[in-house]
């Protein structure tokens, strides 16, 4: 199913744990707190580290955000999805304006409620239906929340050490190009990925990293892709 490794293949040389978990992006705060209330966004947030190489900026990890999974309040939760999207989004301000309708077309009370229920759904049944239920039609469907960022959310919500078994993983764009581009036989379309697709590819991540810190195979496809 694997093609042949060639030099420079990172699945030769996984990222260690450590690596995964101090993956960092740039951000400004003021991007997001001019649409988001007071309430909702993480004062943790306001506390990180400034990068030092860019003036005015924070830096936040994969580490800062697991930080806020522990609390698993309705509040909490509306707070976790909003730190995965500040990671994820990073240094693009420009798409921050089109990211916040996730808060601000929904009432957070339905946000509050959804992730919760979702949170039941990802520990009682794991995260492939917890993926089938954030899905367009699915009972927890949040609109402008597609897979690119639920399963960041679903990601960071199974804690780390991860609680959930198996690990939920990250599936964007980068990650699915990457699939495609590293594996015969997989061909993963932009966006819109059934639930189906999505346990295949965590079956994929497990195959190569022996059922252990699966995001280190997330990570892997995440930056081989960004080397071109």
């Amino acid at each position: 199913m694997r093609r042949q490794a060639g030099d420079g293949d990172p699945l030769l040389n996984l990222p260690t744990q450590d690596e995964v978990l101090d993956q960092g992006v740039r951000f400004k705060s003021t991007w997001w707190t001019k649409y988001i209330d007071d309430r909702w966004w993480p004062p943790s947030l306001d506390e990180l580290a400034i990068d030092a190489s860019h003036p005015g900026y924070q830096s936040i990890t994969r580490r800062n955000v697991f930080g806020l999974a522990g609390d698993s309040t309705p509040q909490g939760r509306v707070r976790l999805l909003l730190a995965a999207y500040v990671w994820g989004t990073g240094s693009s301000a420009f798409l921050v304006g089109r990211r916040v309708r996730t808060f601000t077309r929904t009432p957070v009370s339905e946000l509050e409620e959804r992730l919760t229920r979702v949170d039941c759904v990802l520990r009682a049944q794991g995260p492939i239906a917890a993926y089938g239920s954030l899905l367009s039609g699915g009972e927890n469907y949040i609109p402008y929340l597609g897979p690119s960022f639920f399963t960041k959310y679903l990601y960071f919500a199974a804690g780390h050490p991860p609680e959930i078994d198996p690990q939920p993983l990250i599936l964007d764009r980068r990650v699915a190009q990457s699939i495609n581009a590293a594996f015969a036989g997989w061909n993963l379309a932009q966006s819109g990925w059934p639930s189906t697709t999505y346990g295949k590819y965590l079956d994929l991540a497990a195959m190569h990293c022996d059922g252990a810190g699966t995001d280190r195979f997330e990570y892997s496809m995440f930056s081989r892709e960004t080397q071109g």
